[in-house]
């Protein structure tokens, strides 16, 4: 087994409690996800986050499909969740859990604000090690983009 330390951490602060921030990351996501990053091959209409260990997390698209992309492996709202990245180094669904890597969200009150915390790691599950999944998903264009986007929309959302 290949393996690499490579830990992507990234983090924003957003306006209000970790209980609105964790319910504006988990049920509002089709609203700041980055509208590019999507491997659906329709249109995506809304994405869903099952709330429990085991739930699916999955695009819809305009064509009715769905798309799903994720498995939450740890549900603990309002503190925080985790889920299996099924996606391939290759930027293709994945459908063994096993081989996906590993997304952690958290979400911590910091002086009437909420501090969030997302570590993407465990990239060695991937096929190649996961040196480009590392790379990609710790660009500013990856998860950077994806949380300043989300930063923006909790700050514009009444708290």
């Amino acid at each position: 087994m290949t393996t690499t330390a490579t830990d992507v951490r990234r983090g924003v602060t957003v306006s209000g409690s970790p209980e609105r921030a964790f319910d504006l990351f988990t049920n509002h996501m089709a609203q700041w996800w980055p509208a590019d990053h999507h491997l659906a091959q329709s249109p995506v209409t809304a994405m869903t986050v099952e709330p429990r260990v085991g739930g699916r997390i999955f695009d819809t698209c305009a064509d009715g499909t769905e798309s799903a992309w994720g498995q939450v492996t740890d549900w603990n709202p309002p503190s925080g969740f985790a889920f299996a990245w099924m996606i391939t180094a290759d930027w293709q669904l994945e459908s063994d859990v096993e081989k996906a890597s590993r997304v952690s969200v958290t979400f911590t009150a910091e002086d009437g604000r909420t501090r969030v915390t997302l570590v993407h790691n465990e990239f060695w599950r991937l096929r190649d090690g996961g040196g480009a999944m590392a790379a990609a998903v710790g660009d500013a264009s990856g998860w950077g983009k994806g949380l300043e986007l989300f930063a923006e929309y909790a700050d514009q959302r009444d708290g």
